[in-house]
């Protein structure tokens, strides 16, 4: 019988892309979307235009966060 593996992505060397709101919500930002969207402006959280989507890059994040320890 085979056993599933629960999903545990690595979000590092994979892609993985969040909506403005989905981060702003994950973050505890949820009622301060204007600032995380000011982020995204600004460069701060990377991001992508996917299918005409503006989408979050959270590998690109953590990396980002990982290269200034």
């Amino acid at each position: 019988m085979k056993v599933e593996e629960p999903f545990s992505p690595d979000l590092i060397e994979g892609k993985y892309y969040l909506t403005p709101e989905r981060f702003a919500q994950l973050i505890g930002m949820g009622d301060r979307l204007i600032v995380v969207q000011r982020w995204i402006d600004l460069g701060e959280v990377p991001s992508r235009i996917i299918g005409g989507q503006l989408l979050v890059d959270l590998s690109a994040l953590l990396k980002q966060a990982d290269s200034a320890k």
